[in-house]
C-alpha cells in the first residue's frame, strides 16, 4: 500500500521540472526552473510529513525518525544534507545560486605539432552542456545530475517509509487481535 500519495506527486512534479532543464538554454527560463526543481526536492520532505503524515500517523512517525538520521552528516545521506537542504536554503533564504548559470571557460594546453611548443587555448563550453556546482561537497558535479540523484533518493526513501508503513500498522493490528 502507498501512504505517500502526496510527496511523490511532488516528486513527479520535480521529474518534470528536471526534463526541462535538459533542453532549456534561457537564462532566465534556466534559472526558474532550476529554482522550481530544487524548491520541490525539498518540498517533498515537508509535504511527506505535513500532508501525508497527517494522514497517516505512522508516516510521520517513521518520517520524522528518518529526517533525524537524514540530518546527520555520517548518516550516508548526502545528497540530502549537502545538496537538497543546502541548495534550497542558498536559494530561499540568499538568493544564491550554487550552480553555474552560463557558458564554462575551459583552458587546455595544447601542443603546436609542427613546432612542438606548448600553447594555452581557451574555450567556452556551451550553454547547456555543462552545469557545475561551484562549491561544497559537490563541486564539479553537474547541477542536474544531482537532481537525478536526489530524485532517485527520494523514491528509495518513499519506498522504504510506505514499506515500514505496512509493516509496523500489522504488528498494531496483530497485537489487537492477540487482546481480543
Amino acid at each position: 500500500m502507498i501512504y505517500t500519495t502526496h510527496a511523490r506527486r511532488v516528486l513527479s512534479d520535480v521529474e518534470a521540472v528536471r526534463a526541462k532543464l535538459e533542453n532549456e538554454v534561457g537564462r532566465t527560463e534556466w534559472r526558474l526552473y532550476w529554482v522550481t526543481a530544487v524548491v520541490l526536492v525539498r518540498a517533498v520532505g515537508h509535504v511527506l510529513t505535513k500532508v501525508d503524515g497527517a494522514a497517516a500517523p505512522v508516516v510521520r512517525e517513521i518520517s520524522n525518525e528518518l529526517h533525524r538520521r537524514w540530518k546527520n552528516a555520517n548518516a550516508g545521506d548526502s545528497i540530502f544534507l549537502d545538496f537538497i537542504e543546502q541548495e534550497r536554503n542558498s536559494i530561499l533564504k540568499e538568493y544564491e545560486f550554487g550552480i553555474s548559470e552560463g557558458p564554462i571557460p575551459v583552458l587546455a594546453k595544447m601542443q603546436n605539432s609542427v613546432t612542438g611548443e606548448f600553447f594555452e587555448q581557451q574555450a567556452l563550453i556551451g550553454e547547456n552542456i555543462y552545469r557545475p556546482m561551484w562549491s561544497g561537497a559537490y563541486e564539479g558535479e553537474d547541477g542536474r545530475t544531482l537532481l537525478d540523484e536526489a530524485i532517485s533518493w527520494w523514491t528509495t526513501q518513499l519506498d522504504c517509509i510506505d514499506k515500514e508503513s505496512v509493516l509496523r500498522l500489522a504488528r498494531i493490528r496483530q497485537r489487537g487481535k492477540k487482546c481480543d
